[in-house]
């Protein structure tokens, strides 16, 4: 730090005697000096100056010896001589008035302006320590400690760093008597910042002498209001740069020379003004305050540091604070939240300064949890949802009434009419909440006569929300969370395909668990969620997705990233705070594996016709199956393809259906057979094949599969799982009743078509036991063209029969139908050895079949047939 300074004034550097020293410590002294006594002047001058010489200042003259005095009178000199020595005396004086003339001069009137520019240039001050030794009612008693030099190397100029340095060297010393300085700010209309009392003071001023200086110097407050003015461009920003003016009338005095009262002014630009110190929170407590257990109130406790690096040293007394905060709008006037006290401060000097703040909240003022216009959002909302995301939030303090009566009255008006912006960054919680998870998983699907897009087009998920909340360790009072809503997207592998939509309030239950030193507290947020719905934005995502599911050995994570809002109810009060983010996950532990249409095992419990066509029937099924996953889903309708063999023969539609983990029975779900409008020529083909496996009892298989009309209100879904395709086994053809019968199936005990026969050998007729696989529906046989063999090879018989009748539901007989027999082969000699018993026989036929309007051909093959022989 420098400080112009102007003492040294033309009028304090006039020529001064004492400012003549001495060259060297023997105290002989040269006799330049225009104020030597006249009488001390003769010896030297007679005895060419061997004898010893006069002293000056504090030392004593020798008088001389009498053998001096005796040669005097006895050798007197001529009258020439007489005549000079009277002339020594007037040339020294004469020539010391002349030099003291031109000193007076120089200095008075020709170095004026030269040696106070030399003065403003190379006058130096660093100070060492600036302290505050205490507050008065007027301003504060401020020592300043530091050293004052001149260096001659900072003046541009050469002659004027010549004369000043001459000057300086002449003068030596200065003495500045008591004086006020008054600081003013041109920039602010002239306006008075203080008034400083400053001691007097010896300098010594000649050129890189170092002068320690030490003074106390009272400092009193000028005009509140302009200061204030100021301080607000500050703390704004607004305040680039700042000139200061001061102005001092000083008395000045070298030497013996009193050069009397010297007006004294400075102008200095600062062009870079100091910022703001750095505010930092050490430390944040919350707690319940105990001493008003009837009068639930907040206490806040908070530790601030405040960078100094200045050579600064203060002791601030006990301060009162009012906490302000924003507003919904910037225009809009603070809220006032709480009052905040500060015990005495001590401040070092270039060391933090270390300020303990301690306030009450009594309650929330109505205009800080009010929404805000327009919003849904209050003041207060905006901030607790800001510092918990770790966005930098602004609180306002501004000065109140001191909690001592040992403040000084103008330092509490001077802080109340000033509001400092105080910017606190909020704690990062981005792991605020430790876990988020879902148990109990329901899905259900979209509604399919909903609006394309809309909320009800969507699945939707029912769940269990577990979430663990990290509780800040400053919060050391009771919170719930009554209600909380969220916004969920979901992730497979890192790639997003859909969001879950929580934004509607579900109500929550909090639990909390006081944390040890070494750990938070943790507070245990569970809520239910019913119907979320699940927007699906990446289809073939979704796909993998269920295939991983249904075809996978391993288990599938669903990752879930949240913004979780929360209602808090505090002993202040409520409100909310928005946007928390959550990570979690669903883990789908099942492994289906390749198996998955095994694991459903479904068996048909009853199939009714409900309506036919030329090239359809509509079959009502009662089916039961299992559902291997620990997810529950409700499907209002869904429509897939039946394949077998990869091609279409069929739809199969559910309504209405609820599926529960484990075993599922008595689903009812609609078959259209369609292989005709599925698949045209080759679906009928397939279809046929498919009938004629299926009745004559051998293992079958249909494919499962989606397609763009499976969802109608979700194509997209639809489309995307098309390329899933589940295999499952068709369940067999059951006994209908009660019969135990050994010859109630095949060799293998499979249930089939035909369950019996009856062969009359002499009327060459047959009667066959029929099972049907229809419980309430009646359908007709019209033809059939059929060859028994025995042993599998040898032909028994053949029948060829083409007049149609009926086969009823559950078991019934058909009418006697001709018998071709073989009469020479191996098997009919089979057949007369089994008179009276029964021989097992396959069967292969070509049967013409009509259920209602539909009509088709059906390939039976039985193995193992039981044929009762008779004659």
């Amino acid at each position: 730090m420098t400080s112009d300074s102007t003492a040294m004034s033309p009028g304090r550097l006039s020529s001064d005697s004492q400012d003549i020293s001495p060259h060297n410590n023997k105290h002989i002294h040269r006799s330049t000096s225009p104020f030597f006594d006249p009488n001390s002047e003769s010896a030297p001058l007679l005895q060419g100056g061997d004898a010893q010489g006069p002293s000056y200042g504090t030392q004593s003259r020798s008088r001389p010896s009498s053998l001096a005095l005796r040669s005097s009178h006895e050798f007197a000199p001529a009258a020439n001589d007489q005549k000079n020595k009277r002339r020594w005396p007037i040339i020294v004086a004469l020539s010391s008035l002349t030099v003291a003339v031109l000193l007076t001069l120089i200095f008075g009137f020709a170095a004026p302006a030269a040696v106070k520019s030399y003065a403003q240039q190379a006058v130096v001050f660093t100070p060492q320590r600036l302290s505050v030794d205490s507050a008065t009612s007027s301003g504060v008693s401020l020592r300043v400690q530091g050293n004052v030099t001149l260096d001659g190397q900072r003046v541009n100029q050469k002659p004027v760093r010549d004369i000043g340095r001459f000057a300086t060297w002449i003068a030596k010393e200065v003495e500045l008597g008591e004086s006020k300085v008054n600081v003013y700010l041109p920039e602010y209309d002239n306006v008075l910042v203080g008034t400083a009392s400053l001691p007097a003071v010896n300098l010594n001023i000649r050129e890189g002498h170092i002068n320690h200086i030490d003074i106390i110097t009272d400092l009193a407050s000028g005009d509140v209001a302009g200061i204030r003015q100021v301080a607000d461009d500050w703390m704004n920003g607004r305040l680039g740069q700042l000139r200061i003016k001061s102005a001092a009338n000083v008395p000045i005095k070298s030497g013996i020379i009193n050069i009397g009262k010297q007006v004294i002014s400075t102008d200095l630009q600062l062009d870079n003004v100091p910022a703001l110190p750095s505010i930092s929170v050490l430390k944040l407590n919350i707690h319940e305050n105990p001493l008003t257990p009837q009068d639930p109130s907040v206490a806040v406790e908070v530790s601030v540091g405040i960078s100094n690096d200045y050579a600064l040293s203060i002791a601030i007394p006990p301060l009162g604070f009012d906490i302000l905060v924003p507003n919904c709008q910037p225009f809009d006037p603070y809220i006032l939240v709480a009052n905040a006290t500060t015990n005495t401060v001590d401040v070092q000097p270039a060391a933090p300064a270390i300020v303990d703040v301690s306030g009450i909240i009594q309650q929330l003022p109505s205009e800080l949890t009010k929404a805000c216009p327009g919003k849904k959002d209050s003041p207060l909302d905006q901030i607790i949802s800001g510092y918990m995301k770790g966005h930098q939030t602004t609180i306002y303090v501004r000065g109140a009434d001191s909690p001592s009566h040992k403040t000084p009255l103008w330092m509490v008006n001077l802080l109340k009419s000033v509001t400092i912006p105080v910017p606190v960054t909020g704690h990062d919680f981005g792991q605020m909440i430790k876990n988020f998870s879902m148990t109990d998983v329901h899905f259900s699907m979209p509604d399919p006569f909903a609006e394309p897009n809309s909320p009800d087009s969507q699945p939707k998920v029912s769940a269990v929300v577990q979430v663990v909340v990290d509780l800040p360790q400053e919060m050391n009072f009771d919170v719930d969370i009554p209600r909380v809503r969220a916004n969920v997207d979901v992730f497979y592998h890192g790639n997003k395909f859909g969001f879950l939509d929580l934004r509607k309030w579900q109500h929550a239950n909090a639990t909390r668990t006081n944390g040890t030193d070494s750990e938070d507290p943790l507070l245990f947020v569970t809520f239910g969620i019913k119907d979320g719905p699940l927007q699906v934005t990446d289809s073939d995502i979704f796909s993998e997705i269920v295939q991983s599911l249904l075809f996978g050995d391993k288990s599938v994570v669903l990752d879930l990233e949240a913004l979780v809002d929360g209602k808090l109810v505090t002993t202040l009060g409520q409100f909310t705070i928005h946007d928390i983010p959550a990570q979690g996950s669903i883990k789908v532990n099942p492994p289906f594996g390749s198996s998955v249409g095994g694991l459903i095992n479904p068996k048909v419990e009853s199939l009714d016709i409900v309506h036919t066509t030329q090239s359809t029937v509509l079959v009502q099924a009662t089916v039961n199956f299992t559902n291997p996953t620990p997810y529950s889903a409700s499907i209002p309708f869904i429509d897939c393809l039946l394949l077998s063999n990869g091609t279409a023969i069929a739809h199969i539609t559910g309504h209405a259906m609820s599926i529960v983990p484990g075993n599922n029975t008595g689903v009812s779900i609609d078959v259209l057979w369609s292989p005709l409008a599925s698949s045209g020529d080759a679906g009928v083909i397939a279809g046929r094949k498919f009938l004629s496996n299926y009745i004559s009892g051998l293992n079958t298989t249909l494919t499962l599969q989606s397609h763009k009309g499976s969802i109608p209100s979700q194509p997209g879904i639809g489309q995307a799982l098309s390329n899933i395709k589940i295999d499952f086994p068709v369940p067999k053809l059951e006994a209908p009743d009660d019969s135990d019968d050994d010859s109630d199936g095949d060799s293998n005990g499979n249930p089939h078509f035909i369950k019996d026969a009856t062969l009359h050998v002499w009327s060459s007729t047959s009667v066959f036991t029929l099972s049907s696989p229809l419980h309430k529906s009646t359908f007709y046989i019209n033809s059939i063209n059929a060859t028994a063999f025995y042993n599998h090879t040898e032909p028994v018989g053949r029948i060829d029969y083409g007049l149609p009748f009926a086969v009823p539901p559950r078991i019934s007989q058909t009418p006697r139908l001709p018998v071709e027999l073989y009469l020479n082969g191996v098997g009919y000699e089979a057949v007369k050895r089994a008179f009276g018993g029964t021989l097992r026989m396959d069967a292969r036929a070509e049967v013409g079949v009509t259920l209602g309007e539909y009509s088709t051909t059906v390939f039976y093959q039985g193995k193992g047939i039981g044929a009762k022989i008779r004659i």
